[in-house]
């Protein structure tokens, strides 16, 4: 599904014109799932620094639906999916490419006067998570206010935490029942909220965490803390591989950029905000 808070983006991109006339003004529309925004602009103000005709339009998030409805619609050149293609959607004439792997945190803010983050510095267990999920845990250790920032029952990161365990899933789903609960709907709107609720927790990947430099405090989970080697170690369970998408064959443009996206430099790039090798 597409969250409606990012309907008037993706109206704004259906609106403008098309692939050809942009190629022709030398401009590149890149869209899709928020958590890959930050990154993806890093990436291209390096790969247009070399490359002055060209110009990235980087376009508030669209999530993952919502980029693969504005490659299809030939609204973007590139979208950035936090899944693979499907079936149907290849069926389309999609394409897509594994860009980077990154981990899933368990998060906090960590601004002046948000204590718990120090509070908790010891982390996150599996058992408490599910029990704060389900209203169980509703303080920090020092006796602080537990606020738990709740994305759509939709969000992938949340399914992914769902699928560690059938406990785990009959605490997301109980987390989903909870009134009162803050729920956003994009990555923006979810690190927004963590940021200036005192005493927050949710998910955050640190790709995004990273690359926006947002105030949040990971916490290691079971004792690991949440990065990539211990991910690809198989000793931390939360990771999600990021993936670029086009619709047949890519204009000149963004054919180059994503040749750029293949090679040394950006993967020294996204190393340096956290992600590893996508999954083989």
């Amino acid at each position: 599904m597409l969250p409606r808070r990012a309907l008037p983006a993706l109206i704004a991109a259906l609106a403008t014109p098309g692939a050809a006339a942009r190629a022709e003004a030398g401009r590149l529309r890149i869209g899709g799932t928020g958590m890959a925004l930050a990154t993806i602009r890093h990436l291209g103000d390096r790969f247009a620094a070399r490359h002055p005709g060209l110009a990235f339009d980087i376009l508030p998030s669209l999530g993952t639906g919502g980029g693969i409805r504005a490659l299809l619609a030939r609204a973007i050149e590139i979208g950035l999916l936090a899944r693979p293609l499907l079936a149907e959607e290849a069926a389309q004439g999609l394409r897509a490419s594994p860009l980077a792997r990154t981990p899933i945190a368990i998060v906090t803010g960590s601004s002046p006067g948000n204590a718990p983050a120090a509070a908790d510095a010891q982390g996150m267990t599996l058992p408490r998570l599910a029990a704060v999920l389900r209203g169980e845990v509703t303080t920090w250790p020092d006796g602080a206010r537990l606020r738990l920032v709740r994305r759509e029952a939709s969000d992938a990161d949340w399914l992914l935490l769902a699928s560690l365990s059938p406990e785990m899933e009959r605490s997301v789903a109980a987390a989903h029942r909870r009134p009162g609960l803050v729920t956003v709907g994009t990555d923006q709107e979810n690190a927004e909220a963590l940021q200036t609720m005192a005493g927050s927790l949710g998910l955050m990947s640190i790709g995004q965490l990273r690359a926006e430099a947002l105030r949040l405090h990971p916490l290691p989970l079971d004792g690991v803390a949440p990065d990539i080697a211990a991910v690809e170690a198989g000793r931390y369970p939360l990771s999600r591989t990021l993936h670029t998408a086009w619709l047949g064959q890519p204009a000149p443009a963004a054919a180059a950029f994503l040749d750029f996206l293949a090679g040394a430099e950006a993967r020294a790039m996204l190393a340096g905000l956290g992600y590893g090798p996508p999954v083989p």
